[in-house]
């Protein structure tokens, strides 16, 4: 097994800046940190694996990585020139909350920066660095305004790169893009599923993924999940000796109680009787 390194930062807001390949830090192996990362890439390449999957920052790329994700990275081009920020969830205005929601907690996220936009974020983390280093008073709330700042103008930029997606998806057929969902839905039933995650993953309004999904199934999207897991369910406690509790956790349900009540009412029995009765058989 890879080793994992656990980042235990004592600072609830870091802020670094690298230039030149020879400052550069590869993180060969995987590490998680128990704080929010927002790495901003000024100039260069930079390779990322965040959980398993491959990610390249480029110039004017900024990656949003949520806290005790595990990721690892290597730098590709010698014209390195970053900014990592670091902060703990104690750290900003409780008022930022939902943006860091919707700007970590379905990600990674990697928004592209034009060469307009990339004025104004690099002032911005200019005038942060500067407030890191300085020992001028109330700097850490004054941090906190440049953080909420940049937390606004990212979800704006979010804004605009999504409604971009949604109209190269809007030029595609209701068909195709169910077909999509679909198969997304297939792949991953045994992970927390909801119209939110597929509304971000599939930059489509969660109501228009709804109701196209009805039309196009006959079945809602909770009812056809609920199908999905319940069908690898009956597979697993005909085929394995496992608990219960343990399959419901496997097809996706955080509680077993939750499972038991949705197996009844798709299959007419408990997942004890529906087992006992192949055993008989």
């Amino acid at each position: 097994m890879e080793k994992v390194n656990v980042s235990l930062r004592n600072q609830s807001f870091y802020l670094n800046y690298a230039r030149g390949y020879e400052n550069s830090k590869d993180m060969n192996n995987y590490h998680l940190h128990q704080d929010y990362e927002i790495f901003y890439m000024i100039e260069g390449e930079k390779a990322f694996t965040i959980n398993g999957t491959d990610w390249v920052a480029k110039s004017g790329h900024l990656l949003f990585i949520n806290k005790n994700v595990l990721h690892k990275s290597k730098v590709n081009d010698e014209r390195y020139q970053r900014i990592v920020l670091n902060f703990k969830e104690s750290f900003p205005f409780k008022e930022d909350i939902p943006l860091i929601i919707k700007l970590f907690h379905h990600g990674p996220l990697m928004l592209a920066i034009t060469k307009e936009q990339s004025h104004f974020i690099k002032l911005l983390f200019e005038k942060m660095l500067s407030e890191y280093h300085t020992t001028k008073g109330r700097n850490e709330y004054y941090l906190r305004l440049l953080l909420s700042q940049l937390l606004i103008e990212c979800d704006r930029l979010k804004y605009v790169e999504t409604n971009t997606r949604l109209h190269k998806y809007g030029n595609r057929t209701n068909y195709t893009v169910i077909n999509e969902i679909i198969m997304y839905i297939n792949a991953n039933y045994d992970t927390d599923l909801t119209l939110a995650h597929l509304s971000n993953q599939f930059f489509l309004n969660q109501q228009y993924i709804s109701r196209m999904f009805k039309q196009s199934t006959g079945c809602s999207f909770i009812e056809y999940v609920n199908a999905i897991r319940v069908n690898e369910a009956k597979r697993l406690l005909i085929e394995t000796d496992k608990k219960i509790a343990h399959i419901a956790k496997l097809v996706g349900y955080t509680s077993h109680v939750h499972f038991w009540r949705i197996f009844k009412s798709l299959t007419g029995d408990s997942p004890n009787d529906y087992r006992d009765s192949y055993v008989k058989m």
